[in-house]
């Protein structure tokens, strides 16, 4: 994931050689709320499960969970690239759905549009799940979450994002960030002899660091 986030430091850096904005970095970790929504999981040979997901996070348990963003601003506008890393556990595991997590990254990958007003600033964005699946199901085993050689990540579908935010400014370029956020995503996932379809919705409440480091 550091690999795609330096793709992203550069790709922002790269639009700023022939014009002189103003451009502002941000790192962040939150408190999520995961609202409970639908989960099917279709296995070779067997029926469909279906069940309303109860999802837990383990923000602040590694790998925690960490939002980066990078802002070219023109006047009160901007362009952004955002990588959440976000983690999901399924908490009403079963008989037959022993476990279900994707926890070595939901990650959501965005393109924002963003704008500053004088109380708050505001933005929403596009983008795309990157998601490593891990799951025991009718005792099939897919994926890991201890082995740090297990690279199974995949381009799992497409996400929303919608958020408000305040920065607190310590000096000239430094500020406290201050931000509520809501994300949708769809996601299919990869289990034992079949797929599963997560729909997916949070809260998020995230407290960073930010720099703007042209002005």
């Amino acid at each position: 994931m550091i690999r795609i986030y330096l793709i992203l430091i550069y790709i922002v850096l790269s639009t700023t050689i022939h014009a002189q904005p103003r451009w502002s970095m941000e790192l962040m970790g939150a408190g999520v709320y995961n609202v409970p929504m639908p989960l099917r999981i279709s296995q070779q040979g067997f029926p469909d499960i279906q069940l309303t997901a109860r999802y837990s996070s383990e923000p602040f348990v590694l790998p925690v969970y960490y939002d980066g963003r990078i802002s070219r601003w023109e006047e009160d506008r901007s362009w952004e690239m955002e990588f959440i890393h976000h983690k999901l556990y399924l908490d009403n595991t079963g008989p037959e759905v022993q476990k279900f997590n994707i926890s070595h990254g939901f990650n959501l990958l965005f393109v924002n549009r963003g704008f500053d007003r004088p109380s708050f600033r505001y933005r929403a964005g596009a983008g795309v799940v990157i998601a490593h699946p891990e799951s025991q199901i009718r005792g099939r085993t897919f994926g890991s979450s201890t082995d740090d050689n297990d690279w199974g990540y995949y381009l799992a579908g497409p996400a929303l994002q919608a958020s408000i935010n305040k920065p607190f400014y310590l000096g000239e370029r430094f500020y406290i960030n201050a931000e509520a956020k809501t994300t949708l995503a769809y996601a299919s996932v990869k289990v034992a002899q079949g797929r599963a379809d997560v729909v997916h919705m949070a809260f998020h409440l995230l407290l960073g660091l930010g720099v703007d480091v042209r002005k």
